[in-house]
């Protein structure tokens, strides 16, 4: 099984409608809970009460279509929260690390999704936004022991 590590904030989490969501074929879909592999539900990436669909469904639909693989989804995003708490020893920098190396005992790393920024938008965050990612693409990619694993 082909697997991709979700991280950032509620674009990520999922905070689409669920009723107005477009119907995604799942049979090969699945999701990393509990320390192990469950068939995809929605919502997929429940870390609120309200959450939703997000971008995730879709592109694991299309890539295990573009592959012909199973796809799993390790969904560790958090809605709101600041590139500053996605940095490494934090929280969920340590969980995301965490969840992925479970994964990995039973499937390969693909990739990393991320989708987070709407936090940081004030100016003078916005000025440390970059050097925050970088340094928290290269400690991932280290602490995977991935150093090419691609970042998205």
């Amino acid at each position: 099984m082909d697997v991709f590590l979700l991280i950032g904030q509620s674009n990520m989490a999922g905070r689409g409608f669920l009723a107005e969501a477009i119907d995604v074929d799942r049979s090969r879909l699945f999701t990393f809970r509990n320390c192990r592999w469950q068939k995809l539900f929605r919502p997929i990436n429940p870390d609120r009460s309200f959450s939703g669909v997000s971008l995730a469904e879709r592109f694991a639909e299309l890539y295990s279509k573009e592959h012909d693989v199973e796809v799993g989804l390790i969904c560790c995003a958090d809605g709101g929260t600041q590139i500053s708490q996605w940095q490494p020893g934090k929280p969920l920098y340590e969980n995301a690390v965490f969840q992925a190396k479970l994964a990995m005992q039973s499937a390969t790393l693909r990739g990393i999704l991320w989708h987070q920024g709407e936090s940081d938008c004030s100016p003078d965050q916005i000025a440390l936004y970059e050097d925050k990612l970088k340094h928290m693409i290269e400690t991932l990619r280290h602490d995977l022991g991935m150093p090419d694993i691609p970042f998205i």
